[in-house]
């Protein structure tokens, strides 16, 4: 492997990344330093994509970043502070590259670790509360923050608790909530701020205010900034060192009374509004939060004497890191210029992409830092890609089937992101998985099956989420599935009454309805000749009533029960859209029992003489159907005639009880048509009970059998299957 010098390095790395912003390997912590070191994650986004902008969140995030880089401060180095502002300042740069950026630093015990947060804040309720990124798109309700673009800040408290764990310094400052205009409103305002209060683990907050106030910013404040910001910078600077005894430190107890006694007072005052910030806890009120430097903080004050009113900038800022004299191998280089020109080609997948290049450096500089920032690249890339195409989703509009394409696409890259993404960040790759399954859903398949396993599976993951019930609500309404379209719709709706993609695919769905009922209303009953089989089973038992005459030498009677059994041929003719005849002949085959009472002559005990009558014969049936529905799977009624007409009887009882060769029936059954689309047929199980109208015995033969027998009636309990097609 062959070296280069440093400065050789140098001017070879300037060339090669001069049209690639902001692009530079992960720098590891500074072992030269072997006592504690400070460390700052900072965001501030002041222009939105989405969401109405701010002036000053951006300047205020600066103002503290070059507080911790100037002499008040503690001289932070550049490489030891991560920066993000406006459009840089997006959910999956935070959590790809930040927190890789903050493994590679090593925090140890007694080390401090700054996050500090200012821009946009929000909520559903009080377990989902955000800091809202550059490309946030809520659509008009906060049901939205869960498609993604939302810091979800309750994985941020789990970061802060394993960092607090070991023994490291953490300071929380969030300088949100600066409007009430969002879709949480008031509400959403008053469960960030105590959902984020209440949540501690372990850190050191301080937040510009308490529950359901606005963060005020105005141009009267320094030269343009945010007024809890102002006056905890000012104070950190050595101000606030005043209002106890004067020894060049500012405790928290210090600060905490500096902030408290000048913002809520500044904001009656200037501004007519209440702001109090919110310090925790008073355990740290004796700890040292900054140390002063007297050069600084004169400087400091004739900055502040200097400045006047202006309004705000909007500086777009960058990673905030400083390349350092490094030597690396020049293939290496190279292939990491290569990778990042691809990057800003936008050619990230195929041949010579970034997908290309970053495997050929995994592969020849493994947990390389050049390799690292790469992935972390790469990995943001796949998540912006799909960010972008869910934004889109949630503006409303069909999809055409490039977009869907496109979907397939996006979800297959974010499938690649998460897998990268599990071993480090286990949380935030958990929270993508959704958007994941949702795009696969919305992209271009062969069949409606694929669609709405992958919708089933983002439902599974974020059964709350707005645009995934949406999602489902369409794919229903596409394949005519109006119940399943309703049920999505309306649920979609009501955890996001204010998305208006959401009303408009109920709209669309209530619509459908009402087109769907119009026609079947309108439609002439249909009269298709529609033939099919019938099959069926049961019991049959026979209801005899006793002579009373004993010289039969029977002292009784009783029925038995007995099997049956039943094959036809059916033909169903719709007389109207609920009613319909269903002629069938079928071939019966009877077994019915009777049980004859026997007591001997000399008063002995009775015993019993069973008679099995076994016939088979054909039955022609004549049912009126009432269907109680028009749906695919429906209930339904029958009440008709049968005419049985005997073909043969057992030789056995034929002589003792013989019985008619015809007998007419009352049939009534409860069966549930089961339409089968694909197969083309119907399925109808029924339930069906018969009863003789008529006497079964034959009077023209007589045995003491039938002169026992005053009556002899037929009936039946029978399950059928009727399966004829469409």
């Amino acid at each position: 492997m062959r070296k280069v010098p440093g400065i050789l390095l140098l001017i070879y790395f300037a060339a090669g990344l001069t049209t690639v912003s902001g692009q530079t390997p992960l720098q590891y912590r500074d072992t030269s330093n072997r006592g504690p070191q400070t460390f700052a994650l900072i965001m501030g986004i002041s222009t939105y994509k989405y969401i109405r902008p701010l002036t000053y969140a951006d300047k205020d995030a600066e103002l503290f970043r070059d507080y911790l880089k100037s002499p008040g401060g503690g001289s932070v180095r550049d490489e030891n502070i991560f920066c993000l502002l406006n459009e840089q300042a997006i959910n999956s740069v935070f959590w790809s590259k930040g927190f890789q950026w903050l493994k590679a630093k090593k925090l140890q015990r007694g080390d401090r670790l700054f996050i500090y947060l200012a821009g946009h804040g929000d909520a559903i309720d009080e377990d989902q509360f955000f800091f809202l990124s550059y490309d946030c798109n809520p659509g008009g309700d906060k049901n939205n923050y869960l498609a993604g673009g939302a810091i979800q800040l309750y994985n941020l408290k789990k970061k802060i608790a394993a960092e607090t764990s070991r023994g490291v310094e953490v300071f929380f400052i969030m300088d949100a909530c600066r409007t009430s205009e969002l879709p949480g409103g008031n509400e959403g305002m008053n469960f960030l701020n105590t959902a984020v209060s209440q949540k501690k683990a372990g850190e050191i907050m301080m937040l510009a205010t308490a529950a359901g106030q606005e963060s005020l910013e105005d141009s009267s404040i320094g030269n343009g900034h945010g007024l809890f910001t102002w006056y905890l910078v000012d104070g950190l600077s050595g101000v606030a060192d005043s209002i106890s005894a004067t020894d060049n430190k500012v405790t928290f107890q210090e600060i905490k009374k500096y902030v408290e006694s000048n913002v809520p007072s500044v904001a009656l005052q200037r501004f007519k509004r209440k702001q109090e910030p919110y310090f925790c806890c008073d355990e740290n009120s004796e700890k040292v939060i900054s140390t002063v430097n007297t050069a600084y903080l004169e400087k400091w004050l004739q900055t502040k004497r200097m400045q006047q009113r202006g309004p705000g900038n909007s500086f777009h800022g960058t990673i905030d890191i400083t390349k350092k004299d490094l030597i690396v191998d020049t293939t290496l280089l190279d292939m990491y210029n290569k990778f990042n020109q691809a990057i800003r080609n936008n050619n990230i997948t195929g041949n010579e992409s970034a997908e290309f290049f970053y495997q050929q450096l995994s592969i020849k500089f493994p947990e390389n830092p050049y390799t690292l920032d790469a992935r972390s690249t790469l990995t943001v890339e796949y998540i912006n890609y799909a960010q972008a195409l869910v934004n889109r989703y949630l503006d409303c509009g069909e999809l055409t089937d490039k977009e869907k394409q496109q979907n397939n696409e996006a979800g297959a890259r974010l499938e690649k992101a998460i897998t990268i993404l599990r071993e480090e960040e286990e949380d935030f790759a958990s929270s993508l998985s959704g958007r994941m399954y949702f795009l696969k859903a919305s992209g271009a398949y062969p069949d409606v099956a694929t669609a709405f396993q992958f919708a089933y599976a983002a439902l599974a993951v974020n059964p709350d989420a707005a645009y995934i019930l949406n999602r489902l609500a369409t794919l229903h309404l596409t394949n005519n599935r109006l119940d399943s379209a309703q049920f999505y719709a309306e649920k979609a709706t009501r955890i996001a009454p204010k998305w208006i993609c959401a009303a408009t695919t109920l709209a669309l769905v209530k619509k459908a309805t009402e087109n769907s009922k119009k026609n079947d209303s309108n439609k002439k009953p249909a009269r298709k000749n529609s033939f099919g089989i019938s099959i069926g089973g049961g019991i049959t038992r026979s209801n005899p009533g006793y002579s009373g005459n004993t010289n039969t030498g029977f002292a009784g009677i009783d029925p038995a029960s007995a099997g049956t059994f039943n094959l036809g041929l059916l033909f169903q003719a719709q007389l109207g859209t609920a009613v319909s005849i269903r002629p069938t002949v079928s071939l019966s085959f009877d077994k019915t029992s009777i049980d004859f009472q026997r007591r001997s002559g000399t008063g002995g005990p009775i015993t019993i003489e069973t008679v099995s009558i076994e016939t088979n014969s054909i039955t022609a049936s004549l049912p009126l159907i009432i269907r109680l529905g028009n749906r695919n799977t429906v209930p339904y009624f029958s009440l008709g005639p049968s005419f049985n007409y005997l073909l043969g009887q057992s030789n056995a009882t034929a002589e003792i009880i013989s019985v008619k060769k015809s007998l007419f029936i009352a049939d009534a059954g409860l069966g549930l048509d089961i339409g089968m689309p694909k197969a083309g047929i119907i399925l109808s199980p029924e339930i069906k009970y018969s009863a003789g109208l008529s006497e079964w015995k034959d009077e023209t033969v007589i045995s003491p059998y039938t002169t026992a027998l005053s009556s002899l009636k037929k009936q039946s309990f029978t399950l059928n299957i009727y399966l004829r097609k469409r």
